[in-house]
């Protein structure tokens, strides 16, 4: 059986990016919240970095579209709000523009020239800053889970009509944004930044574990359910996108972070620049993980059709046999 091929590379690039700008801003926010904004890098890069996410994201999904500049004309595209698409579209342009008037405001010489130009903002840059915090957090989350609501909509696809679609991407995308602020932590000093830092290794320890329970009935489903999702599940469990399934997905994504992270959490570690080291090597292998996650998932949707009667006949006979 071959693997999907409609939906390739700019849509897998689009549902990562879109998660990561969606968990980076939620899990950055939270801290800058409870923290009140102590750690000025992580207040000047995070916004930057889930904007830039979601814009590059954003623009390889427009790319797909059959008429890029008229889906620009949203107000004219976008109109059915019972569509997914609608709702997710309008998501998107309401999170990009939350996120950048966070990234404007949170820049202090990019805020400081604003305020120049307007000048009753001279007084609100710190409530602007907490409004989108709050705001953008909301928005974050919904934008990690509309990147697997996309998928789930496509009905005829056997494997992405579940709602553990949207679960297993929303986790990932949470994973991904602990491990990106973590990033920004590491390049803080003080006490605070390592019980931070603290607090969200053990936070990323639980989203892994997380994930790959969500991943592992995601697949125990597929291989009970109907011959096209037994079919999308045996091709990433030990067919062609075994390799990457087992050796990207689970392997680098899950296994490696989370090992690094105990390695972490138990002190087994004493010297400071080799643990620093060991926490770029878990947030590089989160985001090699999530990317592969999207991709595999989007290559073993397999549509519904391709599946023949004979296929699916044989297909059942052998499943019978191994129960």
């Amino acid at each position: 059986m071959t693997v999907q091929s409609m939906w390739g590379l700019e849509p897998a690039i689009y549902l990562f990016l879109g998660g990561l700008a969606g968990g980076t801003f939620f899990v950055s926010a939270i801290v800058r919240l409870v923290t009140k904004d102590r750690f000025p890098r992580l207040a000047l890069i995070s916004p930057w970095v889930s904007a830039g996410a979601l814009a590059v994201g954003l623009l390889c999904l427009v790319v797909e579209v059959e008429k890029p500049l008229q889906a620009l004309m949203m107000w004219k595209s976008f109109v059915n709000f019972g569509s997914w698409m609608t709702i997710g579209a309008w998501l998107l342009f309401a999170a990009i523009a939350v996120f950048g008037v966070c990234a404007i405001f949170s820049t202090p010489r990019l805020a400081t020239a604003v305020e120049s130009l307007i000048k009753p903002l001279k007084s609100a840059r710190k409530g602007i800053v907490r409004v989108t915090l709050m705001v953008g957090a909301v928005l974050g989350l919904l934008v990690a889970a509309y990147t697997g609501v996309l998928l789930m909509a496509a009905g005829a696809i056997p494997l992405w009509n579940t709602a553990l679609i949207p679960t297993l991407f929303t986790v990932s995308a949470l994973d991904a944004g602990a491990s990106v602020t973590i990033a920004c932590l590491l390049l803080e000093k003080g006490s605070q930044t390592a019980r931070s830092k603290k607090a969200l290794t053990g936070a990323v320890l639980g989203l892994v574990a997380a994930e790959a329970v969500v991943l592992s009935v995601l697949l125990l489903t597929l291989s009970g359910g109907s011959p096209g999702q037994f079919v999308s599940a045996s091709t990433l469990i030990e067919g062609s996108l075994s390799m990457p399934f087992w050796g990207l997905v689970v392997s680098i994504g899950l296994v490696v972070p989370f090992v690094l992270g105990a390695v972490e959490l138990a002190g087994l570690v004493k010297n400071e620049e080799l643990a620093r080291i060991l926490h770029f090597i878990a947030v590089a292998c989160a985001l090699v993980g999530g990317f592969a996650l999207r991709y595999v998932i989007l290559a073993a949707g397999i549509h519904g059709v391709m599946v023949s009667p004979d296929t699916q006949q044989a297909i059942m006979g052998v499943y019978n046999l191994i129960l």
